[in-house]
């Protein structure tokens, strides 16, 4: 598997983690205001309205930082800080849930502090979804909620509570080790859509060096299409010339005395006739020095020297 680099799969983990919030964040918010009406005769209620309002501050700020996050370049964002701004919100708002548990503890009957601790159980649980692409972030938010009502528990007289206490504290680790199985999955997952995006890039390259090679084959067999029909037409030009082109050739009947050819039809034509037929050269006629001095003997035809 090819390795990714940490700062874009860092890069991945906020992404992932901005899209399920925006649902995280109300759905907190919700049972935030679920539980402070169910507890609104059981606990004072100046301190349940004020930690309703902490609450809801510590998911506005959330909600504030997931959107300045939004707004950075891609390019130039660095994912570590973000993350730890992330923490410390997630931080805070595990630790009002804390609160709650052991504030219930303390001051309410112990059926409604055990309804307390499923409440929890639920936001922890509802954590292992959203938070897991990131076992810090996961942390950051389970142990803040549930450590305070576990020692409290814990530190108990009563031994039913204590042993409630050695319950949630157990109940912590199995949903840290289902969240830190569901991390493994998700960053495989991030690391095959990175392999699967690099393929895809590869495919295009190949793709558009395929599509290079086709023009330039393209070309060639354009280029082979045109020399083979100026071969062929060449061709066609060289047996063009050949029906034209007579040639002279065998034995070629003459008579011995005038000269004169037997073509093959039987016909005696002059030899000039006969030459120009099979050849087409024409003849320009002249006299010899050794004719003119038989038919001319009286006249000097010869050149001046």
């Amino acid at each position: 598997m090819t390795q990714i680099s940490q700062s874009k799969i860092e890069k991945k983990r906020l992404e992932i983690l901005c899209r399920q919030h925006q649902v995280a964040l109300p759905g907190n918010l919700l049972v935030a205001f679920c539980t402070m009406a169910f507890f609104f005769r059981q606990l004072p209620r100046p301190i349940l309205a004020g930690w309703f309002l902490a609450m809801a501050v510590v998911l506005l700020i959330r909600f504030f930082i997931i959107r300045l996050y939004e707004k950075q370049p891609a390019k130039t964002l660095t994912p570590r800080p973000w993350l730890i701004k992330f923490g410390m919100s997630i931080f805070l708002n595990g630790l009002l849930w804390g609160v709650l548990g052991v504030y219930t503890h303390l001051h309410v009957p112990l059926v409604y502090f055990f309804i307390a601790l499923i409440i929890i159980a639920g936001v922890v649980a509802a954590a292992l979804a959203i938070n897991s692409v990131s076992i810090f972030l996961f942390l950051s938010f389970v142990l803040p909620a549930t450590l305070p009502a576990s020692f409290s528990l814990l530190i108990s007289a009563d031994f039913e509570q204590m042993v409630m206490g050695i319950l949630l504290l157990a109940y912590v680790g199995v949903m840290t080790r289902s969240a830190i199985g569901l991390n493994r999955v998700i960053l495989t997952s991030i690391q095959y859509r990175y392999e699967n995006l690099k393929l895809l890039d590869h495919l295009k390259e190949e793709q558009i060096q395929i599509r290079a090679l086709n023009a330039r084959l393209a070309q060639d067999i354009e280029k082979r299409k045109k020399t083979e029909m100026e071969k062929e037409r060449l061709i066609q030009q060289l047996q063009k010339a050949l029906k034209d082109v007579n040639t002279l050739s065998g034995m070629i009947p003459i008579c011995a005395n005038c000269k004169k050819v037997r073509d093959d039809k039987g016909y005696w034509d002059q030899i000039e006739s006969y030459i120009h037929k099979h050849s087409g050269a024409d003849f320009s006629h002249g006299i010899c020095p050794e004719c003119a001095k038989k038919l001319y003997p009286d006249v000097d035809l010869s050149e001046d020297e």
